[in-house]
């Protein structure tokens, strides 16, 4: 993993500083190529080949081409042997594979590819540079286009280095944010600052000056008619290779182990595969929430190298200005609070780790899918196109009680489920649960999951890896036919996931009742949260109303709420997760908008209460 930026100008002093607000992602080790057309950085984590050779940017035997690379290619020794017959290898890093493939198959070596990536590519001779992302968007791409020029970056803060660009707020993009959670067609909450969609390339043309998008892979929904067996089996095979091409490192290799069915699944494949006890790591709070039991089962079982790390939220709201300025984004999740603290403990002992992000997706693992299934529900097909956001704020009246018109103006737009998500089930064919399944992987997957996984282990230089995010799993998976997810009775979820793990776990881990991982939210809010976030909401605000009684209702009803959260009971805690969103979104604005201090930003609390 690193941290990759470029602009298509010559400026060392800004590409200097760009790198440096993205350091973090990789403090190992820097590289530099300017010229008088461009700039480029890396910011280095050593996974792959761990010496100074291995440096990048790197170059081919002439140096007209160089390349960064924020990712692993997991297949680059079998791409490096096709190749080192004609070309010249000066590292063993999976780098300059993507150097000599674009040597060999130009812009087609994208599809050669197996791996999570973004990367950029300078080539001196063509006058181009070719930026691509990876099929599911598991590694993050940032662009900015003006006036005929290029800034590309891992993370936004870098390209905001720029003086030039003006610090806006994309009301469209906040709008999404608010019925989603997360922007499901590339916008930002910056305006004019877009993300690269997944399985998408983009090529500057300098002597043009501009730029071109076009897509290079795309998920279709064809689903299968195989009988139960044929498709476990093929499952267990594609998941087991998605497990087992993720042991390609250099760095010490861990996993994150919940004691759920996900990461339970995939860490007892690794330890199948590992010649050595795998290292896991479980976190628990000291609350009656913790999953210690349940991870301690599993590794049992396994026979792993297990650590369990007991995490304090006490000095948690302290840390919330921090958090948000990796997320860069506002969240309302809380298992973001979770994934970040988590990752700083276990940089300790490893460099990568595996995480089961992804898997409720594939199969079919949260409530709000049963809709799409359920033989009894009579909803109208309308409503449950509208069911299909996992966002804070979905109701029309709730958004226009709270925002501005600037931002409830584009609640019915092109990106309102009805059109967004209703496109899908009208053009695809197929069961409604895989079309649901279909538009989550190409917009919950990289706008919530992708995105929060790689800002908590970046934040901390950590590599986490998502073996069920693996291209071709995904491609099989969306083919499995919807009652092998969830029983059309909505009695079962994960249906065809759970019968691998009877292959492979204890029964009680099997069977076991989902239970999302996080913190124990309410103890979370009584205890520290809530006055700070009052605190802070009571000000005027730039994006919200000037009439804040919404607001204020809200939090009194939080502050009376004395429902314990337990494992066996499902709690709806949405006014938890709206008041936290709209906590961090008056902070993202104080913190990304209003500083004058891009650089070294003040990110303590005190001065924004």
């Amino acid at each position: 993993m690193c941290g990759i930026c470029g602009i298509s100008w010559n400026d060392e002093n800004l590409i200097r500083i760009m790198g440096h607000a993205c350091k973090h992602r990789g403090p190992e080790q820097e590289g530099f190529y300017v010229d008088e057309h461009v700039s480029l950085c890396c910011e280095r984590l050593k996974i792959q080949d761990l010496s100074e050779n291995a440096k990048q940017p790197l170059h081919n035997e002439d140096e007209t081409i160089w390349v960064i690379l924020n990712g692993e290619i997991y297949n680059f020794k079998e791409i490096r042997n096709e190749l080192k017959e004609k070309h010249i290898f000066y590292t063993n890093s999976d780098t300059e594979v993507i150097l000599h493939a674009y040597e060999e198959y130009g812009e087609a070596c994208i599809n050669k590819l197996d791996g999570m990536f973004s990367f950029a590519i300078y080539d001196t001779r063509k006058k181009i540079i070719l930026l691509a992302r990876d099929r599911i968007g598991v590694k993050p791409l940032y662009y900015y286009f003006n006036n005929g020029r290029l800034s590309f970056a891992s993370e936004i803060k870098s390209i905001l280095q720029n003086q030039e660009i003006t610090r806006e707020l994309n009301n469209d993009a906040l709008c999404q944010f608010l019925i989603y959670a997360y922007t499901i067609d590339g916008q930002t909450l910056f305006k004019d600052i877009k993300e690269l969609p997944p399985g998408h390339k983009l090529v500057y043309y300098f002597s043009e000056k501009r730029i071109q998008t076009s897509r290079y892979w795309d998920l279709s929904l064809n689903e299968n008619n195989f009988d139960e067996k044929k498709n476990l089996e093929i499952l267990k095979k594609l998941l087991t290779n998605a497990v087992d091409k993720r042991q390609v490192s250099d760095a010490p290799i861990g996993a994150l182990l919940s004691g759920g069915l996900d990461s339970s699944v995939m860490v007892a494949i690794l330890s199948r595969l590992s010649e050595k006890p795998v290292k896991t790591f479980t976190t628990g709070f000291g609350h009656g929430l913790d999953e210690f039991d349940e991870a301690r089962l599993v590794a049992q079982h396994c026979g792993t190298d297990h650590k369990e790390i007991m995490l304090n939220y006490s000095d948690l709201v302290k840390t919330l200005p921090n958090i948000l300025w990796h997320m860069e984004f506002p969240f309302g999740r809380p298992s973001i609070l979770s994934n970040f603290l988590v990752a700083r403990d276990i940089k300790k002992y490893v460099t990568v780790a595996y995480t089961g992000e992804g898997s409720d997706e594939l199969f079919g693992g949260y409530n709000r899918y049963l809709i799409y299934t359920n033989e009894k529900n009579k909803s109208t097909l309308a409503d449950k196109i509208k069911s299909i956001p996992s966002g804070f704020f979905r109701d029309k009246n709730m958004i226009e009680k709270i925002f501005s018109k600037a931002t409830s103006a584009y609640f019915d737009g092109p990106n309102n489920p009805l059109n967004a998500f209703g496109n899908i089930v009208k053009s695809s064919n197929g069961s409604l649960l895989n079309k649901a399944l279909l538009f989550e992987i190409k917009t919950e997957i990289p706008g919530a999951q992708t995105w929060r996984i790689d800002r908590a282990g970046s934040a901390h230089a950590v590599e986490l890896r998502e073996p069920f995010l693996d291209h071709k799993l995904v491609e099989f998976c969306i083919t499995i036919p919807p009652q092998l997810k969830i029983d059309p009775s909505g009695l079962g979820k994960k249906v065809i996931l759970q019968k691998l793990a009877s292959e492979l776990l204890p029964e009680k881990i099997v069977k076991r009742k989902k239970f999302p991982w996080g913190i124990p939210f309410y103890d979370f809010f009584r205890n520290e949260f809530l006055p700070v976030a009052e605190a802070l909401l009571d000000k005027p605000s730039s994006y919200r109303n000037i009439d804040n009684s919404y607001i204020k209702k809200i939090c009194e009803k939080a502050s009376q709420i004395r429902n314990e959260q337990s494992k066996n009971t499902e709690i709806d805690d949405n006014i938890l997760r709206q008041i936290l969103f709209l906590f961090n979104l008056e902070l993202w604005d104080q913190i990304f908008i209003k500083n004058n201090d891009l650089k070294n930003p003040n990110l303590s609390l005190d001065k924004f209460i």
